[in-house]
């Protein structure tokens, strides 16, 4: 409490002036999110505004928790309600603390519940927000020139116009920012500032020769161009939770049973003759050799996460066959992985390309599992698989001549084997300009789980699909024809959770590394190897939350009317 009212203080202080709003309303929070908690009663002076957002919901049926999704879905740190239930948002709260009893009016939504009074605010915090004391523009880190030009808003909502454009220089613009708890900033046009704490949806980046006006107070400075800003965001004043967060599962896969293969033998048939001549056995034995491959238990280790051993290969056919299996298990890695060994996931995927690969540059023979596992070893697995030469006796072979007629008995066997599908998704990855995502370019390059044929003969009669996201097929959900909408949303939403819980993490974990100074060594190294993996990774936490859900919003539009037609017509033809 005594954080907050500081704070207030120092806000009402810093923000006297004009800040013009230009917010275009985002829907409420709908997601499961963090409660917020109560954190006092405000008086609202005018100047400024105690919180400068209201929220265009009905205060008619207004609520504590309504207010709360609202400001959760617009990003904002603080909730208040005014008046019987008009509902407020923003970063700072621009007025002094009042008794708690001055807070005394019930909310229209809620009569239990308490909705300020006439110019005095009820004020909620979210928790998933960090302290702010020690937060300096020195924090907000440059990502690049946005397009400031949509016909419905700004793509920052708060114009500083308490600044003199004719002066305004980068540190003026991101001051005012910081002290008005805003994470982004940006500069525009030489001579104006812009605060929010969301981009609006059309905004995009451009490049950076777009924005290329000097600074008005600082012409060795960039202040954006016409229509475009200079941008500007600080992680630490971003929530730690947005909207739409699910944190981070750690699980483990248990490795599949050894499969055993039981040939079943037919029973054997006797002839028998009414006049047999003569009765003659012969028993024969010969030396028999059998060659058998044990492949490991774990062949790619991510962190908490093991792949199934690919089957062995000679030739094309059967390398493309491990190539298929290897491509399947890629979404179970970053499923099960854990981070930040999940990072590691992309790797896999790029050694299972790199099967492929393999298998077209040997067209003519000389294919061989051990060659390529001499050049490109898997991570973290064990040795390669153990091969046994093992020399037997033959089984005596009986052959029983009667007369003329002979007739042999000869034990036969008959085994079936899965076919392996070909990672061709059934699924379409959708397409965005304005977040840059596609066929091939996923944001944060983490793909859609397959969704192909069933790799098991019982199964696909009933259910042709089945969608890989387990190193077990067994365990994988299976589809009936009439369920391949269904089958890419889940997909679909897979793709979001590992979005979340993989990009946007590392880019969380980028913006924080290396900022505890009394930390210890091994948490260095843990940063370097994070920044390593991330480096071309330039979204705030928020922003590339927003990727994902956005990705995945188009996904399941885009995926409504699968139907699968014309794909795995039969099981031996996966």
């Amino acid at each position: 409490m005594a954080a907050l009212r500081t704070m207030a203080a120092m806000a009402a202080v810093a923000l006297v002036g004009h800040v013009q709003a230009t917010e275009r309303p985002l829907p409420p929070c709908l997601d499961p999110f963090q409660p917020f908690v109560y954190s006092g009663c405000f008086q609202d002076t005018g100047s400024p505004q105690i919180l400068p957002y209201r929220s265009s919901a009905p205060s008619d049926t207004m609520t504590v928790e309504k207010c709360t999704a609202e400001c959760k879905g617009g990003g904002y740190r603080y909730a208040g309600l005014v008046y019987y239930g008009v509902c407020y948002c923003g970063q700072t709260v621009n007025g002094p603390a009042v008794a708690d009893s001055e807070c005394k009016l019930p909310c229209n939504g809620n009569s239990t519940q308490t909705c300020g009074g006439d110019d005095i605010f009820s004020v909620w915090t979210d928790p998933t927000f960090e302290p702010v004391e020690d937060v300096t523009i020195e924090d907000y880190d440059p990502i690049g020139c946005y397009t400031d030009d949509s016909p419905v808003g700004r793509a920052l909502a708060y114009r500083q116009d308490q600044l003199d454009g004719a002066t305004l220089t980068t540190e003026k613009c991101l001051q005012a920012c910081r002290d008005g708890g805003f994470p982004f900033a940006g500069t525009e046009f030489g001579g104006e500032c812009y605060c929010g704490t969301v981009l609006a949806n059309d905004t995009s980046a451009v490049p950076a020769g777009e924005c290329d006006k000097p600074c008005n107070g600082n012409p060795a400075q960039t202040c954006g161009g016409s229509a475009r800003l200079t941008l500007f965001v600080a992680d630490e004043l971003q929530s730690l939770q947005p909207c739409g967060y699910e944190p981070p599962v750690s699980s483990s896969t248990a490795l599949p049973p050894s499969s055993s293969t039981s040939t079943s033998v037919p029973p054997e048939s006797s002839t028998s003759s009414t006049t047999p001549i003569t009765s003659t056995t012969t028993t024969s034995s010969s030396a028999c050799v059998s060659t058998t491959v044990v492949p490991p238990e774990c062949e790619y280790k991510c962190g908490k996460w093991c792949s199934s051993p690919l089957p062995d290969w000679d030739d094309v056919k059967t390398c493309k066959n491990a190539w298929s299996t290897c491509a399947l298990q890629v979404a179970s890695c970053f499923k099960h992985a854990g981070w930040p060994d999940v990072l590691d996931c992309f790797d896999f995927g790029e050694w299972c390309s790199d099967i492929s690969k393999y298998c077209d540059s040997k067209p003519w023979g000389g294919c061989r599992k051990g060659d390529f596992w001499g050049k490109k070893p898997p991570r973290g697995g064990p040795k390669p698989p153990t091969t046994i030469t093992i020399t037997t006796t033959c089984a005596p072979a009986t052959t029983t001549t009667n007369g003329p007629n002979t007739t042999t008995t000869t034990k036969s066997s008959s085994t079936s084997k899965c076919p392996i599908p070909t990672p061709t998704n059934i699924c379409v990855q959708p397409s965005s300009k304005h977040y840059g995502y596609g066929p091939g370019k996923p944001v944060g390059g983490i793909e859609m789980p397959v969704v192909t044929c069933n790799d098991l003969a019982d199964d696909w009669p009933r259910y042709p699909f089945k969608g890989y996201n387990d190193v077990d097929s067994r365990k994988c959900r299976k589809y009936q024809r009439s369920q391949c909408g269904g089958a890419c949303a889940d997909a679909c939403k897979e793709q979001y959770e590992d979005c979340v819980d993989v990009y946007a993490e590392g880019c969380r974990r980028k913006g924080h590394r290396g900022r505890d100074t009394s930390a210890s060594a091994s948490y260095f190294e843990f940063a370097h190897a994070v920044e390593k993996r991330t480096y071309r990774w330039n979204d705030s936490y928020g922003s590339a939350v927003y990727k994902c859900k956005a990705q995945y919003i188009d996904c399941l539009k885009e995926n409504k009317g699968v139907t699968g037609a014309g794909k795995c017509p039969k099981w031996d033809g996966c």
